[in-house]
């Protein structure tokens, strides 16, 4: 009975052990037919994508151009020499690869006689993070690189020539500070997370440039690619072409703008020219400048270092981002304050040569120190009388000026699309509580009113209110931009004057009629006439032959008593009858106006007038 016993038990745990067996095996068969059958799609469309890359391609950039036509800022053709890591990789370890790479840089850099510039860790680095992407071993060529590479290279396998779009500006450091530069860029945001990889494209980093970058930059478009096991490329799948950039017209007449450069020559100043029929500006200069060329593709650290320690900081666009006291050519708006307070301009102060704003007070001097004796306001606009605008201020106080400052824009940004535009100062009790500790005085007002102590304006400021005299009450808004152009008509060169393709942005400051009394106002204005055109104007020697037109000079002082400095204004309009220019020049360390601004004001105005009127 025993051994039968033991036969059975073996036969037991081997009908066990086969069941197990086969539930072992079913299950695995369960496992499989899932993962292959019910799963086998999910992991198939994975695959599928893991072997899909997405590259980015920016669209080429909008062009600048000036109202006439002239392109200032442009795209050029930059030919590279890109090496494609698919042509080149050899069986085995990624250092065979690079070895081969080196070896070939190593021998077109002695045929191209162009030293090579990519280390080995460059490229290490470019293999194991980018190797989809054309690595650039030399780029921007010149035209005698070419021409080597033309006869001595010639087709290689993994390697070709690239060709690129470069910001460059033709006419090199007109309008820098304005237009601004570009530099290399990324995207940023969620399109960033769109995208494998990404080719940088240029980004404004100032002026315009910065300003309206989402037009100029465009559309970028993109390639679908399929790798392969080793993640180079294996074949491209889909490609979205890019969309250039919009051009833009600028209100700027390129020819006023490079006169305005070379009459402020070498000195440290801005001049600034505007139609007061519509805010268009005609030309924004300052002094010193730089080539914009030198910032693209990229500013080397010699070019940076040199314009950020330039003491006369040639990167500031003086116009808008610097603020001085104006001097005198904040006497007519005075005047007009005491218009607006009721005061007839006939009205006749007596100048004594001295004023004192408060008993006790120091005195404080007119220009003609002996006196100007009894003057209206027409005779103090032309010989531009301190003791007149104190005695004015003293009967109608702070606030009509003050109100007549501020609706002209005085302390407060024009909003023109430029970058880092400061508003300058308009002073009140609280301003001087918040910096001083103290409310403003009477002493504080009567510098004020001749356009010194604290009140602050930039020159752009003074162009619209030179405008607003102009046209005898309507306050403009500055601005540079004529229009836009659709990106499909962008890279096609179509004359501006005949090109139906520009759109003009809407105003987002429309011009406003101040109310001004056209009768008192001229009272204002022949004294400005005569300012120019009497044999007593302060800015007689401005004079034009056959042209009529008004200004006004001013000097503000600065600096120490040992060394006193002097900002010098003058700012006109003409012609007289029918003004199309309102013009603003301002050395910054001059002399006085009679010696640094007035005779630049009549080199613009013998240039723009000498011969034929602006229409």
């Amino acid at each position: 009975m025993k051994p039968q016993n033991k036969s059975d038990q073996s036969k037991l745990r081997i009908r066990l052990m086969l069941g197990f067996l086969l539930a072992i095996q079913g299950g695995i068969l369960i496992f499989l037919w899932n993962l292959q059958v019910v799963q086998g799609h999910t992991f198939e469309e994975t695959i599928h994508k893991q072997s899909l890359r997405r590259i980015r391609h920016p669209g080429s950039r909008g062009r600048i151009f000036d109202r006439n036509g002239i392109a200032l800022a442009d795209n050029r053709p930059s030919i590279s020499v890109a090496l494609y890591f698919e042509e080149l990789r050899v069986p085995g370890r990624s250092s065979k690869t690079i070895d081969r790479i080196e070896k070939m840089l190593d021998e077109v850099s002695a045929q191209i006689e162009v030293p090579r510039k990519l280390t080995r860790k460059t490229i290490e680095n470019h293999y194991h993070t980018k190797r989809l992407l054309p690595l650039i071993a030399w780029e921007d060529l010149d035209d005698s690189t070419l021409a080597r590479w033309a006869e001595r290279v010639g087709p290689q396998v993994g390697m070709d020539l690239l060709t690129e779009p470069v910001r460059t500006y033709p006419y090199g450091d007109l309008l820098a500070q304005t237009i601004g530069y570009v530099g290399r860029g990324g995207m940023g945001g969620s399109e960033e997370e769109t995208y494998d990889f990404y080719i940088n494209e240029m980004e404004g980093k100032a002026g315009l440039e910065l300003v309206l970058d989402e037009k100029l930059r465009g559309e970028a478009g993109g390639e679908l690619v399929r790798i392969d096991a080793a993640s180079y490329r294996y074949n491209l799948e889909a490609e979205k072409p890019s969309v250039p950039g919009q051009d833009v017209r600028l209100t700027i007449d390129a020819k006023i703008q490079r006169l305005c450069e070379r009459i402020l020559d070498e000195e440290t100043g801005s001049m600034v020219v505007i139609d007061p029929r519509n805010g268009e500006v005609l030309a924004m200069a300052t002094n010193p400048r730089y080539d914009l060329n030198d910032m693209t593709p990229f500013i080397s650290h010699t070019v940076w270092n040199r314009l950020r320690q330039d003491p006369r900081k040639p990167m500031i666009n003086r116009p808008v981002r610097e603020q001085y006291p104006p001097g005198s050519i904040i006497k007519p708006a005075v005047c007009l304050a005491g218009l607006a307070a009721g005061v007839d301009p006939a009205t006749v102060f007596n100048c004594e040569g001295v004023y004192y704003a408060a008993p006790g007070a120091s005195p404080m001097h007119c220009h003609n120190r002996l006196g100007h004796g009894p003057i209206n306001m027409t005779q103090a606009i032309e010989r531009s009388c301190n003791v007149y605008m104190w005695k004015l201020a003293e009967e109608i106080g702070y606030d009509p000026v003050y109100d007549l400052l501020e609706n002209i824009g005085i302390g407060q940004k024009t909003g023109i699309e430029v970058d880092y535009e400061v508003p300058g100062i308009l002073p009140t009790d609280a301003w001087k509580k918040r910096h001083y500790n103290d409310v403003l005085r009477k002493g504080d007002i009567a510098n004020l009113v001749i356009g010194q102590g604290f009140l602050n304006v930039t020159p752009l400021q003074m162009a619209r209110m030179t405008a607003t005299l102009a046209n005898g009450g309507t306050l403009v808004s500055p601005t540079l931009i004529q229009g836009f152009r659709h990106p499909e008509l962008s890279q096609e060169v179509i004359p501006i004057a005949e090109d139906p393709g520009f759109i003009s942005p809407e105003d987002p400051n429309p011009a406003r009629n101040l109310g001004w009394d056209p009768q008192k106002v001229e009272a204002i204005r022949v004294g400005m006439r005569d300012v120019v055109m009497s044999p007593q104007g302060t800015a007689r020697r401005a004079q034009v032959e056959g042209l009529v037109y008004a200004g006004k000079t001013g000097t503000a002082q600065y600096g120490s008593p040992g060394n006193r400095r002097y900002r010098s204004w003058m700012i006109a309009f003409a012609p007289y009858d029918n003004p199309t220019i309102a013009a603003v020049v301002l050395i910054d360390a001059g002399q006085g106006s009679g010696i640094d601004a007035s005779p630049r004001m009549k080199l613009l105005m013998q240039a723009l007038f000498g011969r034929t009127n602006r229409g």
